[in-house]
C-alpha cells in the first residue's frame, strides 16, 4: 500500500508540473491556439474540424483559456497529492484527461498513421487516464469507513502496487500488454515507407530543441530513413518483449518489466527529447514517465530476509502459535516452560 501511495503522489506531481508548464510564455495567449491548430495537420476531415474548432475557442479567449487549463491541472495535482482528496481527484482527472486526449491531442494522432510508441503514442493524456484508474485505491467495503493506513496481510507483503488498486494486478497487466503490443502494431503501419515514418517523427521532435538534442534528432532521422525496416524490426521486437510481461509470471515478469522501464528511459531521451522540456513550449512531461509509472505499479516488491520472517499478529507469540499448531510442537513448548519453572 505504501508503494501505491507513492505512485499516486508521483502522478499528482506530474499533473502539477504539466500545469506549471502551461504557464510558460509560449503557452499563453494566441500562440497556444496555434499549437493546438498544428495538431490538425495530416488528420482526416472530421478530426481536423474538431481540432480547429477547439483552437478557435482558445484564439478567442487566449489568456483565460491557457490560464484556466493551467489552474485546473495544478488543482488536480495538488488534490491527488493530498490523501484526503486523493480518490476524488483521481476520478475527476479521468474525464479531464480524456477531453485533453480527444480535443487537445486529436486522439494521439492515431488517425494520421504517424503515431508510434517511442515518440509518445498513443498520447500522454490517454496515459494519464490509464495511470489514474490503475493507482486509484479500492473503495472501502460497504458499511466500513476508509482507513488512512489500512491493514495489510502478511501474504500481501510482496505484491505489486497494482494489486491494491481498483483494477487489480491482472487487469493492469493486460493493459500493459495491450499498450506495448499495440505500440508494435502502430510501429508496423507504414506511412509511404517505414523509414519515412521514423524520419518524419524524429524531424518533428527536433523542432525547437537546443542544438545538441536537435542534432541528435536529425542524425536519427537520417539513419532511420536509410535503415527503416531494420530499425522498425528492432523496435517491434522490443515492444513485443516488454508487452509479454502481461502473460509472464514470477521473476520472468519482473525482468520484462525492468526491460520496459529501461526502454521508457531510452525513448524519453531520444524519442520524446525529455518531453520537450527545453523547447519552452512543452505542455506535459511526455508519455514515457507515465509508461514507467504503470510499469512500476506492476513490479513486485523485492522480499528482504527480514520481511521473509514470520510476522506475529497482535496478542500472539511464537509459543502461543506453536501450541495451536501441532501436538509435537505443543509438547516441546510445555517441556521448555517446565524447565523454566
Amino acid at each position: 500500500m505504501r508503494r501505491l501511495s507513492r505512485l499516486q503522489v508521483a502522478l499528482g506531481l506530474a499533473w502539477i508540473v504539466d500545469g506549471l508548464l502551461q504557464l510558460q510564455p509560449a503557452n499563453r495567449g494566441a500562440s497556444f491556439a496555434g499549437t493546438i491548430a498544428d495538431g490538425a495537420m495530416g488528420q482526416p476531415a472530421w478530426a481536423q474540424s474538431m481540432v480547429l474548432r477547439v483552437a478557435s475557442v482558445f484564439a478567442a479567449h487566449p489568456l483565460a483559456g491557457s490560464l484556466g487549463v493551467a489552474l485546473v491541472q495544478i488543482a488536480l495535482g495538488v488534490a491527488i497529492v493530498v490523501p484526503r482528496t486523493r480518490r476524488s481527484a483521481l476520478l475527476l482527472s479521468v474525464p479531464w484527461a480524456l477531453g485533453v486526449w480527444v480535443l487537445g491531442e486529436a486522439l494521439g494522432n492515431l488517425a494520421t498513421g504517424f503515431a508510434m510508441l517511442p515518440t509518445g503514442g498513443p498520447g500522454p493524456a490517454l496515459l494519464y487516464v490509464l495511470a489514474a484508474v490503475i493507482v486509484l485505491p479500492r473503495s472501502p467495503a460497504p458499511g466500513r469507513a476508509a482507513q488512512e493506513h489500512p491493514v495489510v496481510r502478511s501474504d500481501d507483503a510482496g505484491r505489486a502496487p497494482a494489486h491494491f488498486g481498483a483494477l487489480g494486478e491482472r487487469t493492469t497487466a493486460l493493459l500493459w500488454g495491450l499498450l506495448w503490443c499495440g505500440g508494435a502494431v502502430l510501429q508496423a503501419i507504414p506511412v509511404e515507407t517505414l523509414g519515412f515514418k521514423l524520419s518524419a517523427n524524429f524531424q518533428m521532435a527536433s523542432l525547437g530543441e537546443p542544438g545538441l538534442l536537435a542534432a541528435a534528432d536529425r542524425g536519427l532521422a537520417r539513419f532511420s530513413a536509410t535503415h527503416g525496416p531494420g530499425v522498425t524490426a528492432a523496435l517491434i521486437a522490443t515492444e513485443l518483449a516488454v508487452g509479454a510481461a502481461a502473460i509472464a509470471n514470477g521473476p520472468g515478469r519482473a525482468k520484462l518489466l525492468e526491460l520496459g522501464l529501461l526502454a521508457c528511459l531510452v525513448f524519453w531521451v531520444i524519442g520524446e527529447d525529455l518531453g520537450g522540456l527545453f523547447t519552452g513550449s512543452a505542455v506535459d512531461v511526455g508519455a514515457m514517465p507515465l509508461y514507467a509509472l504503470i510499469g512500476l505499479a506492476l513490479l513486485p516488491a523485492r522480499r528482504s530476509q527480514r520481511s521473509a520472517q514470520p510476522v506475529w499478529g497482535r496478542g500472539t507469540s511464537p509459543r502461543r502459535t506453536c501450541l495451536s499448531a501441532s501436538p509435537a510442537c505443543a509438547s516441546s513448548t510445555v517441556r521448555s516452560a517446565w524447565k523454566d519453572v
